[in-house]
């Protein structure tokens, strides 16, 4: 990890925080996890602003429309940088696939990036949990200590966007300590990663189109292959990373509503300021 470098890196998903490459991966995912399975077709939609130190520097959105054995999901991002540190730009994902088991079976990822810092193009296709082709562009040489990919890291892999299923069974609530009980394994086109979560509290959420319960689950990275271990190393021992699970109506799911990261400059937070979880609501942009 840079301390002195926080910016978007090309490797991962665009709904993140603008922190350092090995931070990012983790806040890629957590938040591009917004494709959600329903027993009927459910929108979702939502708004967040990011945050550093309590400073904003950024704001995203997303928007899902899922129906019983499908689902399309998009995020976009906007950074706005306030220093040298941190980057200026848009990002945006798009992925689609089905639902089985309430379980994502991914078919297609798009990931664009274009900041001060970072340009990146990657595509991907996807069938039966497995990479069928992909591009990332720019090509970057690999590095002397960097892990090497196989054919095997690109089997039985989630996208970033399509890595957020907390699908809880049964017929009880869902914001219970079993919604936190997974891990998924994630490839972003570039890097192979484990995102694992355990249940940590129960809070009451507040925001602007949703009040209620959400859970809270403490979050973990664990580097697999595609990556340098002396840049991953400090993201794999972080303990100070959670994530708020706010339940979709209509359905056993669960999305993200609050990301919490630790960094070397600061909290990085992703913090709700208008959630539309399972009910009609405007598209939520990034084009103010």
């Amino acid at each position: 990890m840079r301390p002195c470098r926080v910016a978007l890196s090309g490797s991962v998903g665009p709904g993140v925080c603008p922190v350092s490459r090995s931070t990012l991966p983790v806040a890629a995912a957590l938040l591009s996890c917004l494709a959600v399975p329903a027993l009927a077709q459910e929108r979702v939609s939502a708004r967040y602003e990011i945050l550093i130190g309590g400073l904003q520097v950024g704001i995203a959105g997303f928007e899902g429309r899922v129906s019983q054995d499908s689902y399309q999901a998009s995020v976009s991002l906007r950074l706005s940088g306030v220093s040298r540190i941190i980057a200026s730009g848009r990002g945006s994902a798009m992925a689609s696939g089905r639902i089985a088991g309430g379980r994502a079976v991914p078919a297609n990822y798009t990931l664009t990036l274009a900041t001060t810092q970072q340009n990146d193009t990657i595509r991907m296709a996807m069938a039966g949990g497995s990479v069928r082709s992909h591009s990332a562009e720019p090509e970057r040489p690999a590095a002397a200590d960097q892990v090497p990919l196989t054919a095997g890291h690109r089997q039985g892999v989630l996208d970033p966007l399509s890595a957020g299923f907390f699908f809880v069974p049964g017929s009880g609530p869902t914001t219970v300590a079993e919604a936190c009980a997974k891990t998924f394994p994630v490839f972003d086109g570039r890097q192979r990663y484990d995102l694992s979560f355990s249940f940590a509290r129960t809070e009451t959420l507040k925001v602007a189109g949703y009040e209620g319960p959400a859970v809270v689950c403490n979050a973990r990275y664990r580097a697999i292959a595609g990556h340098r271990p002396a840049v991953t190393a400090p993201m794999e021992a972080n303990r100070d990373m959670q994530i708020w699970l706010a339940p979709v109506a209509g359905t056993r799911a669960l999305v993200p509503a609050r990301i919490a990261i630790r960094t070397p400059v600061g909290m990085a937070e992703i913090q709700p300021t208008r959630l539309e979880l399972g009910a009609p609501a405007t598209t939520a942009s990034v084009s103010r």
